[in-house]
């Protein structure tokens, strides 16, 4: 018995079958699950195991994290509210609690310091040996400390942990000046706390301008002017050599000669992988580090996977949390029995200054053929590649933002006029406003961090979430930044601001026109023939003789074809472009000119038989036409669900009216000239 005991315990049992053993004496062993290990407990780890519980996958996995600091995970995308007075429990993802109500075994502080890959075993550094079926590196990333004289004196600091933020806070409560190494993303962020706290701040960068990943020349000018207008200093085109102790501050030596004292230094001067576990298991790294894994994150072990910023994917590696996210979320749908892959994500960044915003979108740093728009203390440029938009930079507010954000995920072509438009005025449609949430085509990103779509969100709705907490533990949307609770809140029901969709009061206008003139041509009377033909030219020549009819009818085939191209514009992704209620307003003035001519063609007559058969169909196609455009433009404006279910009746009905016209138009075409 005690060598089948052993023999059981290192079993793999399939999920869903219970093995059991009966015997004299003996009652039924129940099923051990396999084990999976996550080594790091950041956002990224966290993300996988929220995942895990919300597909049900810790019935067929026995779940133990690994983390190094001594507390749960941690919204690091908030660090910066540690120096605003946050307390690490009000940035803290989930409490203890979280990981015993759903049977996940968390171990804080004992870190994984040794892979045995052939035994299957990660050892901490307490010597605990942690045996796995299955292993996911999570051990994200660290802040780099450049290899310069002084580095790690006392006061000088990296940002990357709760531990460091408070040890810089115990610090700046004797501090008046500080210097901030890194004029990227998180140098500034880390300054604006900073210069919260009171202290004289100094942001000292090596390059030619802040933000240079990010932005133009012309862009960096922008920040920094803003920057200045917080308070803080710049410093560009400096190199730090060397950080000396001076009595009782800090001496920084600049490659240019000149110096800074200071009481505080900080570094930010970005992240590396944390890939030195893997790499001393012998596991292949990518080409510029991290832990190399194919679509399904799994390493060159099939039975190690990594996610996160350890991870180095098609070459690349990720330091921002929304793929990392992106990631845990395709793994665990893996691990669930799920088919799932990660392909790649956009390197998307959102950088909030007190009164600015700072946002990269899509392949920003790509494309040769870019739009800069004069902003007035902004700035906005598109990216385009091959003539396509795959990116966009903006400072300050953007109403057009996401509408811009869905271009750039369908890599969509741009109108001439649009163009100009964006050069002159920064906008590329001509409303100044944007859309409700809840009128967003459902392919449109809402949670830029997840990839959230809006059509996704208004399925959680249906099925039922009725508050920003359900919707964002559905969907995942607003859990990273929580920049996206707003546009939450509206889809929800929030309160909305209406405004007319462009080309609404066009579309208005020539829905109704159209519907005066076919109740008119199936009212009035037929125009009579002419009794003489006396008099030179008569009215009736257009429906009398055999080449104005042509004419005429050939007209109606080519505005009725026309008309039933614009459909394109919902149906084929190379086609949209412009605005759809353009579109709209454009199709509906085809249908008027359509019935203008129809008058020319018939004089008013309904013919009989078959032609009567192709009228009736034709203007019943009118009516329901008009009335649906006219439902699209009031919806535009005054909105609500019954707005909504009008649209969806009487555009159902007009378009049901489409499929019989062209077999009538052909037989119409063929009694015309065959018999």
């Amino acid at each position: 018995m005690a060598l089948l005991t052993r023999m059981y315990r290192h079993a793999k049992v399939l999920p869903g079958r219970a093995s059991t053993a009966a015997g004299p004496g003996a009652g039924a062993l129940k099923a051990v699950k396999p084990r999976l290990v996550v080594v790091g407990n950041g956002m990224a780890g966290h993300k996988l195991c929220e995942r895990l519980v919300a597909l049900g996958a810790t019935r067929r996995w026995q779940i133990l994290v690994l983390g190094e600091e001594p507390r749960p995970a941690y919204d690091r995308v908030h660090l910066t509210r540690i120096l605003q007075g946050s307390t690490p429990e009000q940035i803290t993802l989930s409490p203890l609690s979280w990981y015993r109500d759903h049977g996940i075994d968390l171990v804080t502080g004992d870190p994984a310091v040794a892979l045995d890959r052939e035994a299957r075993e990660v050892v901490t550094r307490s010597g605990r040996r942690v045996r796995y079926d299955r292993l996911v590196l999570a051990t994200g990333s660290r802040a780099h400390r450049p290899d310069i004289p002084g580095a790690r004196l006392a006061g000088v600091f990296v940002y990357r942990t709760i531990d460091d933020l408070q040890a810089m806070m115990a610090r700046a409560a004797t501090c008046r000046r500080v210097a901030i190494l890194g004029g990227g993303l998180l140098g500034l962020e880390a300054g604006a706390a900073l210069r919260e706290l009171g202290l004289d701040t100094w942001i000292i960068e090596r390059g030619t301008g802040l933000l240079t990943r990010q932005l133009d020349p012309h862009g960096s000018q922008v920040i920094e002017a803003h920057v200045r207008k917080l308070g803080l200093h710049v410093c560009t085109t400096r190199q730090t050599e060397a950080i000396e102790e001076n009595e009782q501050a800090l001496l920084l030596q600049f490659n240019t000669g000149e110096c800074l004292r200071v009481d505080m230094v900080v570094f930010a001067v970005g992240i590396r992988p944390r890939d030195e576990l893997a790499a001393a298991s012998g596991l292949k790294l990518g080409p510029h580090g991290g832990i190399e894994v194919d679509d399904r994150l799994a390493t060159s072990d099939p039975n190690i996977f990594a996610v996160g910023e350890c991870a180095s994917h098609r070459g690349t590696t990720y330091g921002l949390a929304a793929p990392a996210c992106r990631m845990a979320d395709a793994l665990a749908l893996s691990l669930a029995g799920r088919r799932a892959a990660f392909t790649g994500a956009d390197a998307s960044t959102w950088l909030k200054l007190p009164g600015i915003q700072v946002a990269t979108l899509g392949e920003f740093q790509a494309g040769t053929d870019d739009l800069v728009a004069p902003v007035e203390d902004g700035y906005r440029r598109l990216v385009l590649e091959n003539g396509r938009v795959v990116g966009a930079v903006g400072i300050g507010a953007w109403p057009e933002q996401a509408r811009v954000q869905e271009l750039i995920d369908r890599r969509a072509r741009l109108w001439s006029w649009q163009e100009n438009r964006f050069r002159r005025t920064g906008m590329l449609w001509r409303s100044k406003g944007t859309l409700p949430v809840h009128e967003w085509p459902a392919s449109a990103i809402v949670c830029n961090c997840l990839g959230v779509r809006r059509g996704e969100l208004s399925r959680h709705c249906q099925a039922g979430c009725v508050n920003v907490g359900q919707l964002a533990a559905a969907s995942g949307a607003s859990t990273i930044c929580g920049s996206c609770q707003p546009l939450l809140v509206e889809l929800l029901g929030g309160p909305v601001t209406r405004r007319s969709l462009p080309g609404s009061r066009w579309l208005m206008g020539a829905s109704l026109a159209s519907l005066v003139v076919a109740v008119m041509i199936g009212w009035l009377s037929p125009i009579p023939f002419a009794t003489t033909v006396q008099g030179g030219w008569h009215l009736d020549i257009l429906w009398r003789e055999g080449f104005w009819k042509q004419a005429s009818g050939f007209t109606l085939l080519g505005l009725a074809v026309l008309s039933l191209v614009l459909s394109l514009r919902k149906r084929w992704k190379r086609f949209q472009r412009g605005s759809v209620g353009a579109w709209r307003a454009v199709h509906a003035t085809l249908g008027l000119l359509t019935l203008l001519v129809l008058i020319a063609h018939t004089g008013f007559r309904m013919g009989h038989n078959l032609n009567f058969v192709l009228m009736t169909d034709f203007l019943a196609l009118a009516v329901l036409g008009s009335a649906a455009g006219g439902i699209n433009a009031a919806e535009a404006r005054f909105g609500g669900p019954l707005a909504r279910r009008l649209r969806a009746v009487w555009t159902g009905a007009h378009v049901a009216l489409v499929w019989p016209l062209p077999v009538l138009v052909l037989a119409h075409v063929l009694a015309a000239y065959l018999w």
